[in-house]
């Protein structure tokens, strides 16, 4: 995201987005997890950690969603079950991965809490609306995201704040991360 955005926004949006566009998740980054994952998990909710942490994996488990439609909503229903039984994953010091669903038609809801985010506060949509572009590219950079949505799987992250009230999401569909 440009600095150039940033003043325009009034002080506890500008914190908010800051907080938004560089931590949550942390895409891209070098730094190793934050938490260790449970050795028994398998290499698909591995691989979905992952996308919502923004680190690749290497695409180990991606051949279980290479399959008919059917077959891969199974599989995601499956690996968004452990994952969320494993759960909550700290991703940062602003965002918790409470777990994620699986939706007919390919598509992986991840449930995200940004847990010092006050969502009543006025302007939280349009606070969203306008830290989604950058939230997108960030979660692009992930060179796992294109190769799944070329696999045909929609991304969507869900985010609630504090109270788990809504914060807004970013839907990523098949082939998105082209157009960002």
């Amino acid at each position: 995201m440009r600095n150039a955005t940033l003043p325009r926004k009034s002080a506890p949006w500008r914190a908010a987005l800051l907080i938004a566009c560089t931590s949550v998740p942390a895409f891209g980054q070098d730094t190793p997890n934050q938490f260790p994952l449970p050795h028994a998990m398998s290499a698909l909710a591995r691989l979905l950690v992952g996308v919502a942490d923004g680190k690749p994996t290497g695409m180990t488990g991606v051949t279980r969603l290479t399959g008919p439609v059917g077959t891969t909503d199974a599989a995601i229903g499956s690996a968004c079950r452990e994952l969320t039984r494993s759960g909550p994953f700290v991703l940062d010091s602003a965002t918790r991965l409470e777990g994620c669903s699986g939706e007919a038609g390919k598509r992986v809801v991840f449930h995200l809490n940004l847990f010092e985010f006050d969502a009543s506060r006025e302007g939280t949509a349009s606070f969203m609306a306008s830290a989604r572009p950058a939230l997108v590219r960030g979660i692009c950079r992930n060179p796992d995201v294109p190769v799944l949505g070329r696999l045909g799987i929609a991304l969507v992250f869900r985010y609630t704040g504090i109270g788990n009230r809504p914060v807004g999401e970013v839907s990523i569909a098949p082939g998105g991360c082209a157009a960002a």
